[in-house]
């Protein structure tokens, strides 16, 4: 049962978070694979367990997560905007937990993904 419901809420985290690039050339595919394993990577660090730190038990609602890639190749968060403090904040923290790198070249590109956080019962 437990893995059916950890099924149900992986199926339901992958189908709402989408994935858009707001400054960066959409020809070129390099970019929109960065783009993808990007959004796999925010899937995986949202699949595991709820830390221990935030401020209250309603994750749940909309969130726009902003991520860019630094002079130095480091992907970090820019923000994270919506309606819950929390589900921001949180999801802040579980995805400064990543260690993402990616080539300088792309440095200043901007990725922009849609989250739809749904706590499964």
């Amino acid at each position: 049962m437990k893995k059916l419901k950890l099924f149900l809420i992986a199926a339901v985290i992958t189908g709402f978070i989408s994935a858009g690039i707001a400054s960066a050339d959409p020809i070129d595919s390099k970019i929109q694979s960065l783009n993808l394993q990007i959004k796999k990577e925010l899937i995986d660090v949202l699949n595991l367990p709820v830390y221990l730190s935030y401020c209250n038990k309603n994750l749940e609602g909309k969130s726009k997560v902003f991520l860019t890639v630094d002079t130095n190749g480091k992907i970090i968060i820019l923000d994270a905007t919506g309606s819950n403090k929390c589900l921001n904040s949180y999801l802040k923290k579980k995805i400064s937990s990543r260690n993402l790198w990616t080539d300088t070249k792309y440095k200043g590109k901007i990725f922009k993904y849609d989250i739809n956080y749904i706590k499964s019962t």
